[in-house]
């Protein structure tokens, strides 16, 4: 079968991929701490020449067309809204915060929207408690507002005999690690750091009553969506004309 069917399939391929990765970008546009993706394509010719072990030109080596290679996260800043929550935290800088699930099991996210659960411990909408200095965050019940400075302090403001009186609470952990994108992704707003390093970030400060979105353009997404369509379209026409001339006509019902 000629390269060039297998180039403009390989094409199509990537670019429903590609298309895909969008669209979920924008479902989530909207999505508290979600980090946007984006397709990493790679060249079959390229991916041959390597595993041969070959350094040199690639002309010789064969293959044709493109895969999509990965999926590159970006974990630059989202925009920050004004909510006057209570406990709506955006955090701006490098780091994410430090959540564990049921099982305990440690994952980071820039998720900035929670809430107190039942027993007070301060927790994401999915309910992964927060973690502070010391442990899971909670707050006492008793608390009757609170205020959360740049650096992640907690302090309770609650009522008491000689008025209102503040008392510290703990310290939210904000992490970093190395490289963000060898974090194996749980969902768009969770990542398994893995077994990497997990250290305290320090580039970092915190707004109350704040949320920080979803780092997604859907202006910039649309425009990305309508040239991976044409480039999609191309590549169909180019596999119609070569199977036509091929006289592949028992495949061309499939595409």
């Amino acid at each position: 079968m000629p390269k060039g069917i297998y180039a403009a399939a390989s094409g199509m391929v990537a670019e429903r991929r590609t298309l895909e990765v969008i669209a979920q970008n924008l479902a989530h546009a909207q999505t508290s701490g979600y980090r946007r993706s984006q397709a990493v394509r790679g060249r079959f010719a390229e991916y041959l020449a390597a595993y041969r072990g070959r350094t040199g030109g690639i002309a010789e080596d064969g293959g044709a067309g493109s895969f999509q290679a990965d999926l590159y996260r970006d974990f630059s800043d989202g925009q920050r809204v004004q909510t006057d929550g209570q406990w709506d935290l955006a955090l701006h800088g490098e780091g994410f915060y430090r959540v564990r699930d049921e099982q305990g099991q440690l994952l980071l996210t820039r998720v900035s929207n929670f809430v107190t659960d039942n027993a007070n411990r301060l927790v994401t909408a999915q309910g992964l408690a927060v973690e502070g200095q010391g442990g899971p965050v909670t707050i006492p019940p008793e608390a009757d507002r609170v205020s959360v400075d740049e650096r992640g302090r907690i302090y309770a403001y609650v009522p008491g005999d000689q008025g209102i009186a503040y008392t510290f609470i703990d310290q939210l952990r904000v992490a970093s690690v190395d490289d963000p994108n060898a974090m194996r992704p749980v969902n768009g707003q969770y990542f398994d750091p893995g077994p990497m390093d997990v250290t305290d970030a320090a580039d970092y400060h915190i707004q109350h009553g704040f949320v920080e979105q979803a780092n997604v353009d859907p202006i910039g997404e649309m425009v990305r969506m309508i040239a991976a369509q044409r480039r999609y379209d191309a590549a169909q026409r180019s596999l119609t004309t070569q199977l036509q001339g091929a006289n592949y006509s028992d495949l061309l019902g499939k595409i």
